[in-house]
C-alpha cells in the first residue's frame, strides 16, 4: 500500500488530478517512472545500478533503490535519468525537500529543457516554500513557457507568481514585532498548537502532538496563569483526552465553561473528524457529545472557534459546497443551545485553495485565518479581515512579514482587549526536526483588532444563605436592543463571565426563578479605554418588601419622558411580573438634591407613573402596580459627588 501510495503523490505533482493516469497506475509505473528507454550521461557500471533501482522499484523497496540511484549518480554525476528517479522519490517518498532540489536542479543544470517542465514548477515551489521569491518567480516563469501544460497547474503558477511579488515588496516592509516563546512549562513537546485563552487570560488551552510507537496522537492540555506566569501544563480531562485517538483544535468560551474540539479515530478513513462539545461545572468537564449533523458532515470537520457566548462557531471543513480544498463555515445555536445548519462564509474569504483555522475575536467584529492561496509569503499565511457596517466581512489582508514568513503559520488567538497576541509557527530543532511552539506578541496596529472588549465576570449567591447558585446572565446591547448574550452561571461555584465591547451601552439581568432579578448597566460609549469589572451579585428571595433597582431607565435632564434605550428593562419588568401573577409591586421615582424640593418630588412622581403607563399598556393590570415619587427624600449616597447623585436618581420597584 505504501508503494502505490508513493508513486499516486509523484504522478499527482507531474500530472492533473483527473489524469487518466493516475486511472491506470500498473502501466504508467513502467512507462513513464521507471523507463530506461534512453539513459543519458551514463557509464556503463552507473547503468547497471541504474536498472538495480528499477528493480528495486518493481519490487517495492524503495529505500534499497534510493541507494542504488544514489551510487548511480556517484559514478556519473551527470546521468539525468537517475537524478529524475531521486528527485520523485524523495519528494513522494521520504519528502526530503533539499534532495528533491539537489537532483531537479542538476537535471536543469545539465538539460535547461528537459522533458518534464514539471520539475521547473516543483522546484519553484520548493524556492517559495524556502522563502526565496526571486528565484521561485525565474522557475515558475519559466514553467510557464510550456504551453502545452495542465490548466490546473498553470493557474496554480500563475498564483505562486502573484505571491513572489506580493513577499518581495512586502517583506521590506515589515511590522514590528517581537515574538517571544511561551515558557517551559508550555513549550516541553516537540508540538503544540493552536492556543485560545479566556477572556481574563487566566486559562490557556492547546493541542500537544505526541509519537506514540510509530503514530502521532493529539491531546488537549491545559495550563492556568499563576502570578504572571503560565503554570505546568497538563491533560484537560480524563473526560476529553483519550488513548489512541486524536482530540485537539479546540475553541473555549470566553468564561471557559463551553469546550469545542476536533476527535479524530484512526479507522484509516480520512474523513473521519468531528466537533464535539463539553461543558464545564465547577473543575469537572462533562462526557463530550457529538455536535450532530447541522454541524458535522461525512467529511472532515475542525478547527472551531466560539463566540464568547459559545452560541457561534466558526470552523472550516472538507465538506462539498465550497469554494476549495478546506473552507470556512459557520453556524448559530439558539437559546436553548440548538444549531442551525452551517453555512460557508462566502468567497471573499474562502478560495480555490485552502482556508483553515479560524478565529473570531470576542467582539465578534474581527476575525483571523490561515489561508495557502490569499497572496502571502508562501505556505501558510495569517490574515484577518473585518465586520462592516452591512455586516458584511471585508476583503482579508494579509498580517505581514515577519508575523507570516515562508513557513507555515497556521493559528492565532487575539485577547479580548487586542493587546497580545498567541500563536503557533514552525520551527527547526538541533537535529532539523519540524517543530511547533507557542509564542506571544504584542500585537501591532496592522494586525489590530477593529473593536477592543473587556468582561464583567464574579459569581451569583444567594442573598439570604451566601449560597453560590446557577443564574442566567442576560446581557443587551442598548443601542440595537438585542441581546448579545446569555451565559449561566456555575451551579457548583456561581461563577460567571460575559464579554463587552467599546463604544457599546449595556443592560445586564440577572435572573433565577424564584428570586428578584438583579439589573446593572455598563456604559462605554466614550471611554477609550476601559478595564474589567468584578462584580459579585447577591440575587434576593421574592417576598414582601424585596426591592429591585431599576438601572437601565433613561430620561432626559428634568424630563419624564422615557428614552427608547429604556425598553429592555422594562420589558425585562413585564416579564417577571407576568411570571409572578400574585405580586403587586409599587414603582418608586428618586431624585439627586440639585434643584428644589417640591420640583424633585414632582419630576419623581411622574417619571414613576410613566414606568406605570408602561407596564399596563403591556399587559400588566393596573391593579397590581401603583406608582409614587420620593423626590430626594431617600438617598441612597451622600449627594456629594456626581457619582453619588446619579446612583440617587434612580426608579426602582418593591414588592407589596
Amino acid at each position: 500500500m505504501l508503494f502505490g501510495k508513493c508513486i499516486r503523490q509523484a504522478l499527482k505533482q507531474l500530472y492533473p488530478q483527473k489524469n487518466k493516469m493516475l486511472r491506470i497506475l500498473p502501466i504508467v509505473i513502467f512507462s513513464i517512472l521507471f523507463s530506461t528507454a534512453v539513459l543519458r550521461g551514463q557509464s556503463k557500471k552507473a547503468r547497471k545500478l541504474y536498472n538495480q533501482g528499477i528493480e528495486a522499484l518493481k519490487n517495492r523497496s524503495l529505500d534499497n533503490a534510493i541507494v542504488y540511484f544514489k551510487k548511480a549518480v556517484e559514478k556519473s554525476p551527470e546521468f539525468i535519468d537517475a537524478h529524475y528517479q531521486l528527485g520523485i522519490l524523495h519528494k513522494a517518498y521520504d519528502r526530503d525537500m533539499q534532495g528533491v532540489k539537489l537532483h531537479f536542479g542538476t537535471i536543469l543544470a545539465l538539460d535547461s529543457n528537459f522533458k518534464n517542465p514539471s520539475i521547473v514548477r516543483i522546484l519553484g515551489e520548493i524556492y517559495l516554500h524556502e522563502g526565496n521569491y526571486v528565484e521561485a518567480k525565474k522557475l515558475f516563469r519559466k514553467y510557464l513557457t510550456h504551453k502545452n501544460e495542465p490548466k490546473v497547474f498553470r493557474e496554480k503558477t500563475e498564483r505562486y507568481i502573484v505571491s513572489c511579488d506580493y513577499a518581495i515588496e512586502n517583506k521590506s516592509k515589515p511590522v514590528l514585532i517581537n515574538p517571544k516563546p511561551l515558557n517551559g512549562n508550555i513549550n516541553k513537546h516537540s508540538k503544540q498548537y493552536f492556543p485560545a485563552v479566556t477572556a481574563d487570560e487566566k486559562t490557556l488551552i492547546f493541542t500537544v502532538r505526541e509519537r506514540i510507537g510509530v503514530q502521532e496522537f493529539e491531546d488537549i492540555y491545559v495550563s492556568k496563569k499563576i502570578n504572571g506566569e503560565w503554570g505546568f501544563a497538563e491533560s484537560i480531562s480524563d473526560r476529553i483526552n483519550s488513548p489512541y485517538i486524536n482530540e485537539g483544535t479546540c475553541s473555549i468560551s470566553a468564561d471557559g465553561k463551553t469546550l469545542v474540539y476536533t476527535i479524530c479515530t484512526q479507522s484509516g478513513n480520512a474523513n473521519n473528524c468531528d466537533l464535539f462539545i463539553s461543558y464545564k461545572e465547577g473543575n469537572d468537564w462533562s462526557k463530550p457529545k457529538n455536535m450532530g449533523g447541522a454541524i458535522n458532515s461525512l467529511f472532515w470537520d475542525s478547527q472551531p472557534t466560539l463566540s464568547p457566548d459559545g452560541k457561534t462557531i466558526y470552523f472550516s471543513s472538507r465538506r462539498p459546497g465550497g469554494y476549495g480544498e478546506e473552507d470556512i463555515w459557520m453556524a448559530k445555536a439558539d437559546e436553548n443551545f440548538v444549531w442551525n445548519r452551517a453555512i460557508n462564509v462566502g468567497d471573499l474569504i474562502n478560495t480555490a485553495g485552502r482556508e483553515v483555522a479560524p478565529f473570531i475575536h470576542p467582539s465578534m467584529s474581527t476575525l483571523y485565518f490561515s489561508s495557502d492561496f490569499h497572496p502571502g509569503f508562501g505556505s501558510f499565511d495569517l490574515f484577518v479581515c473585518y465586520l462592516d457596517s452591512m455586516a458584511n466581512w471585508t476583503m482579508p489582508k494579509n498580517l505581514g512579514y515577519p508575523i507570516n514568513t515562508f513557513l507555515e503559520e497556521s493559528s492565532i488567538f487575539i485577547t479580548s482587549n487586542g493587546k497580545k497576541a498567541y500563536f503557533s509557527a514552525e520551527a527547526k530543532n538541533q537535529s532539523n526536526q519540524d517543530r511547533y511552539l507557542l509564542y506571544e506578541f504584542d500585537l501591532p496596529k496592522e494586525a489590530a483588532i477593529q473593536e477592543k472588549s473587556t468582561y464583567a465576570k464574579g459569581s451569583i449567591f444567594d442573598q439570604a444563605t451566601n449560597q453560590p447558585i446557577d443564574a442566567t446572565v442576560e446581557l443587551i446591547n442598548l443601542k440595537s436592543g438585542k441581546i448579545e448574550s446569555i451565559v449561566k452561571s456555575d451551579k457548583v461555584n456561581g461563577e460567571y463571565l460575559v464579554v463587552l465591547n467599546e463604544n457599546s451601552h449595556y443592560a445586564l439581568f440577572v435572573i433565577k426563578e424564584g428570586y428578584m432579578y438583579k439589573s446593572h448597566t455598563f456604559n462605554f460609549e466614550n471611554e477609550t479605554d476601559f478595564d474589567p469589572v468584578n462584580l459579585d451579585v447577591y440575587l434576593e428571595p421574592i417576598k414582601k418588601g424585596a426591592l429591585i433597582t431599576l438601572n437601565n431607565i433613561f430620561f432626559e435632564t428634568g424630563k419624564f419622558n422615557l428614552e427608547k434605550k429604556s425598553y429592555s428593562e422594562l420589558d425585562r419588568l413585564v416579564n417577571f411580573l407576568k411570571q409572578n401573577q400574585n405580586l403587586k409591586v409599587e414603582i418608586s421615582g428618586h431624585t439627586d438634591n440639585v434643584g428644589q424640593k417640591q420640583q424633585n418630588l414632582i419630576l419623581s412622581s411622574k417619571r414613576a407613573e410613566s414606568v406605570v403607563d408602561y407596564l399596563a399598556e403591556n399587559g400588566i393590570a393596573a391593579e397590581r402596580i401603583k406608582g409614587k415619587g420620593y423626590g430626594d427624600s431617600l438617598p441612597i449616597a451622600p449627594n456629594d459627588v456626581e457619582i453619588n447623585r446619579k446612583l440617587n436618581r434612580r426608579i426602582q420597584c418593591k414588592i407589596l
